[in-house]
């Protein structure tokens, strides 16, 4: 297969080489180039020091220099480069205590996690230490080097490799699996933060399902939340684009999870901001509180917007009652009166009591919730007089 840089891919690299340097596309970026997959980003492996590489863009942050990571701003676009080298001694399942950098990508090379991750491509060379492409094309996820050891280093690898075999539909071979199996309850030294991105990845890819059963099979989400969990019917989890929410449904439809945890469970272990913690709590309220009529719906409009009570009703409509996403729908397009600003009315000129003007109003939405033809001047001006 012939493989097409873009223009800036170009430059950049001959940037380097005429400053007498090596500069290679590394990682995943060249596995999916093999693949026919459009990279989501391109990474940059070379021999020059970071001294050198920021001697050679003006634009740069330095994000790890000691480990030789300089990210670059080059054409409008920002790229991560960073200096061959080699690593030893890991001591908090992530950093390793010694790290020096070497001049070729076959010292480079063993540092990384996966073979198909560990090939080296420029303008003029294709490097393979490891053939990681005899991987590729046999469609194998293989640890790079003893398993143990890597996932030892790092378990955010095995989260790394079910990410990769959902997201391919590749196999692990069988040292890699047993690697990944022994090493798993490791996971539980990962921060949430890493933990969360990882998962995030895996939710978000188009096999989600494939991962989640994956993580699944190993027993993940236990090692995750600390507690046993019995996961079921996972064929049947909703569509949904939003991580939170998907999480959420894994554990409140298809586990024995105690419900009244969940969301705290999901705060404490993952890194999900204020924002969609409050999604989650009001998702659950609604579901809880659940009434088929159009009354709920335009209530739960009035209080979380159009956008996240659709989330909600696609979550009602695939568990709870089939059809009331379409009568969402209805009242979306159908413009009726669902918020306070949608009454023909100011409120406020009735009172100078902000408690009775709130009671006021959830009288009034209430009513043209239920009766949307009295949302007419004349009969809320009536509404208001006779209030009490």
């Amino acid at each position: 297969m012939r493989i097409f840089f873009t223009n800036t891919i170009i430059e950049l690299i001959n940037i380097f080489e005429k400053n007498n340097f090596k500069c290679f596309v590394v990682g995943g970026a060249v596995r999916d180039l093999f693949l026919g997959i459009t990279p989501r980003e391109f990474d940059f492996s070379t021999d020059a020091n970071p001294n050198e590489i920021k001697n050679l863009f003006k634009k740069h942050i330095d994000i790890g220099e000691k480990n030789g990571c300089i990210k670059i701003f080059f054409k409008e676009e920002w790229f991560e480069i960073t200096t061959f080298r080699q690593e030893k001694d890991y001591e908090d399942f992530r950093h390793p205590n010694s790290i020096k950098f070497v001049k070729s990508p076959f010292e480079d090379c063993i540092r990384r996690d996966f073979k198909i991750n560990s090939m080296y491509l420029n303008l003029n060379e294709f490097i393979d230490p490891l053939n990681g492409m005899k991987d590729l094309k046999n469609k194998i996820i293989c640890s790079n080097g003893n398993a143990n050891s890597k996932f030892n280093e790092d378990p955010l690898r095995i989260l790394r490799g079910i990410y990769l075999k959902s997201k391919l539909n590749f196999k692990f071979d069988l040292s890699t699996l047993i690697g990944i199996i022994k090493n798993r309850k490791l996971i539980s030294k990962i921060t949430k933060f890493r933990i969360h991105e990882e998962l995030k990845k895996i939710f978000s890819n188009e096999f989600s399902i494939e991962g989640i059963k994956i993580l699944n099979s190993l027993k993940i989400f236990e090692i995750i939340f600390k507690t046993q969990i019995k996961i079921v019917n996972l064929n049947n989890l909703i569509n949904s684009n939003c991580f939170h929410i998907k999480l959420f449904c894994i554990l409140y439809f298809h586990s024995n999870f105690e419900k009244h945890k969940i969301i705290n469970s999901i705060s404490e272990n993952f890194n999900f901001n204020k924002k969609q913690l409050t999604q989650l709590t009001n998702l659950l309220y609604s579901i809880k509180n659940f009434k088929n009529d159009f009354c709920f719906i335009k209530s739960c409009i009035s209080k979380y917007n159009y956008d996240f009570s659709q989330n909600i009703f696609q979550v009602i409509d695939f568990y709870i009652q089939k059809g009331v996403i379409n009568k969402f729908y209805k009242i979306k397009w159908g413009f009726s009166p669902i918020k306070i600003s949608h009454l023909n009315i100011k409120t406020f000129k009735f009172s100078k009591n902000k408690e009775r003007i709130k009671n006021l109003n959830y009288y009034l939405l209430t009513l043209i919730h239920k009766y949307p033809k009295l949302n007419d001047k004349n009969k809320l001006l009536h509404l208001c007089k006779n209030f009490k």
